[in-house]
This record gives C-alpha cells, sequence and structure tokens, in this order.
C-alpha cells in the first residue's frame, strides 16, 4: 500500500505563490503614500502663475488613483501569468491544477468585488476611488475635502454589500 502525500511539490509550489501575492498586496496598501508628494516631482517657482501649480497639484492627485488602479492591475497580471506557468508545468498532478484553478477563481472574485464597489462609489457621486481587498478587510480610499457622515455610511455599506465582510473590516481613508 503507497502512502499518500499530503502536500506535493505543486501545491507547495502554488501555495508559496499565493502567499507571496498576499504579501505583496498587503506591502503595496501598507505602504502607500499618504500624502500626493513623489519623490522627484517638479514643481513651478514662477511667482505670477499661480493656475500653473493649482494644475500641477491636480495632475498629482488624479495621478495617484491611476498609479494605484495600475500597480494593482500590474500586480494581478503577474500573479495571473505566474500562475498560468505553474499550470502549464508537467510536474503538476490534476488535484494541485485544480487547487491552482480555484486560487485564481478567487483572486477574479475579489477582483470584481473591487471593481463594484468602485463602480457604485462613484455613481453615489465620488469622483476618485480605489477599493483594496485584503486578508484583513478592505480599504477604500476616496478622494474628498472632507467626508460626512452620510457620505461615510454610503461608503460602509456599498463595501459591506458588496464584499460581505464585516463593518469593523472597513477602512475609508479620505485623500484630499
Amino acid at each position: 500500500m503507497k502512502k499518500s502525500k499530503v502536500l506535493g511539490k505543486g501545491q507547495l509550489a502554488v501555495g508559496v505563490m499565493v502567499i507571496a501575492l498576499i504579501a505583496a498586496v498587503w506591502l503595496n496598501t501598507k505602504y502607500m503614500p499618504t500624502s500626493t508628494k513623489y519623490l522627484g516631482e517638479a514643481s513651478f517657482v514662477s511667482a505670477t502663475s499661480d493656475n500653473a501649480v493649482e494644475t500641477a497639484a491636480k495632475t498629482t492627485e488624479q495621478d495617484y488613483f491611476t498609479t494605484a488602479k495600475a500597480d494593482r492591475e500590474k500586480q494581478l497580471k503577474n500573479a495571473t501569468d505566474t500562475v498560468k506557468e505553474l499550470l502549464k508545468s508537467e510536474a503538476l498532478t490534476d488535484k494541485d491544477k485544480e487547487s491552482a484553478l480555484k486560487q485564481i477563481e478567487a483572486i477574479a472574485d475579489t477582483i470584481k468585488k473591487e471593481a463594484n464597489i468602485e463602480a457604485l462609489l462613484k455613481a453615489k457621486g465620488f469622483k476618485e476611488v480605489v477599493a483594496v481587498i485584503g486578508n484583513d478587510g478592505i480599504n477604500i480610499i476616496v478622494k474628498s475635502d472632507g467626508l460626512t457622515t452620510a457620505n461615510t455610511m454610503q461608503i460602509q455599506d456599498i463595501a459591506v454589500t458588496e464584499s460581505g465582510l464585516d463593518l469593523s473590516k472597513v477602512k475609508i481613508i479620505p485623500v484630499k
């Protein structure tokens, strides 16, 4: 009688990749800049050109949300490509491949939830929104000069409804 392995090499490789993906997302959210200043950012010096400084500040704020979404898409593409390469490996068993596909489905479900939250918040009048779902909860970054109680309740309601997480796991981060 043969002993069955609890964890095969393929399952271990898929598990390590998922842990690496989760760590990358966590690090990205933890060390995300809270201000809109970036290293090497150029600023206008002319005292007569106040409009140019305001335009540069607006561009930087928009770049923050654009950059955050682009980074998220890049990380997703890298993780998906890695899992696809693993699936092509002949060393993986059918069980390992099935496990990898389930993990891909979980990642796709998370992305769908993030996109739904962002779309619904934009429909409620928030111009710039980024939703990031992680193991510890959900972070919602919203462009706002100040959130009212009603705004906060709208964000929380949408986040809880779409993500299925408890209200205690929702973190709202207003960015000017």
